[in-house]
């Protein structure tokens, strides 16, 4: 039995730990969900591989721009990564509902729920931090609260209403601290996700992860380069991820199909073609048999009176009996005056 929880109410008792709620946000959590453990270890091995191997670029070769622009830079990469996500999920989404059978797209519009789930956690997210940004900055601007007005009521009133800013701005700091950090790691999460579209159907995250991954080293190739590194190392680093998502999606479209029988036609609820489909052996029509003939009953013998003998044929007398006549060959011989034997000679 899966007593697993998926959602919100998964993410709930992990409120304080934002790592644990993001994952449980954005992962695809569908409880029938055909779901290949090798699959996914793999998936989670190539993103530590990835991010190793950006920290070592980092630290491998003189940086080509500031701390904090390369900073400022990969969360527009997130964010410009999440719009592509977003925008290749919608129309794959509306395609794959489109194509599919009419009895089941009301089974994958109610899937819908798992990406919109991931979506709206993450603009909510992006919503709160921006909001509460905008307020800390005019609340620290002295925009909102009429410090001066309070000054003049008296030292004690100021000090106690500035003991209650300070903490309160620090809650509000912490706060905003944990929905960023959750928010960052939810986008990041449902970017190798592409917004939980596995809860929709097991093969749509390996149709467009290629597609999101090439798009992103697109966009690269347009910005300037992090560190000072060799073009060929340079390269080697931008082609690795795109041409490892797309192989790794091939041998996931390939396992789902070889193992679980799990393809785009039966996705689609579509049956084979009429030149795919194996011809039936042709039989032959059944034999016609005629009714049975209807037998009546046989001769009934007579038996002869007791002691009578039986009486003769025509022709034969007494203790001789007359062989049977066989067809085409002549009468029977004509019976012999001496009786049943011919005598003896000697």
């Amino acid at each position: 039995m899966n007593t697993r929880r998926t959602g919100l109410s998964a993410a709930l008792p992990s409120s304080l730990n934002p790592f644990r709620a993001a994952v449980a946000i954005a992962a695809a959590s569908r409880p029938d969900r055909v779901g290949d453990p090798i699959v996914q270890r793999l998936q989670s091995g190539r993103t530590w591989a990835g991010g190793v191997a950006s920290v070592w670029m980092l630290f491998a070769y003189p940086l080509a721009e500031s701390g904090q622009d390369i900073l400022l830079g990969k969360l527009v990469d997130v964010l410009i990564g999440c719009g592509i996500a977003l925008v290749a999920g919608v129309i794959a989404l509306s395609v794959f509902i489109g194509m599919s059978d009419v009895s089941l797209r009301a089974v994958y519009v109610r899937r819908l729920t798992g990406p919109g789930t991931a979506l709206g956690a993450i603009l909510l997210g992006a919503g709160v931090c921006a909001a509460g940004a905008v307020l800390m900055t005019k609340l620290l601007h002295a925009e909102i609260i009429p410090w001066a007005d309070i000054r003049a009521a008296g030292n004690l009133a100021w000090l106690l209403s500035f003991f209650v800013f300070v903490i309160a701005m620090l809650i509000a700091a912490l706060v905003l601290g944990v929905v960023a950090l959750f928010t960052l790691v939810a986008a990041v999460h449902a970017l190798n996700c592409c917004f939980r579209v596995g809860d929709v159907h097991e093969l749509l995250p390996a149709l467009l992860s290629p597609f999101l991954m090439w798009s992103l080293f697109v966009l690269s190739l347009f910005d300037g380069p992090d560190v000072a590194a060799p073009p060929l190392v340079l390269y080697t680093f931008l082609l690795g991820g795109p041409l490892s998502v797309t192989a790794l999606s091939v041998w996931e479209i390939r396992r789902l199909n070889g193992r679980y029988g799990v393809t785009l036609r039966s996705a689609l609820g579509r049956e084979p073609d009429a030149g795919e489909r194996e011809p039936e052996p042709q039989r032959g029509p059944e034999p016609q048999w005629g009714p049975e003939p209807q037998w009546g009953p046989g001769p009934v013998p007579v038996p002869a009176p007791q002691g009578e003998p039986a009486p003769l044929m025509p022709g034969q007398t007494p203790g001789y009996a007359i062989p049977a006549q066989t067809p085409g060959y002549g009468t029977a011989p004509s019976p012999s005056p001496y009786g049943a034997y011919p005598p003896h000679s000697s």
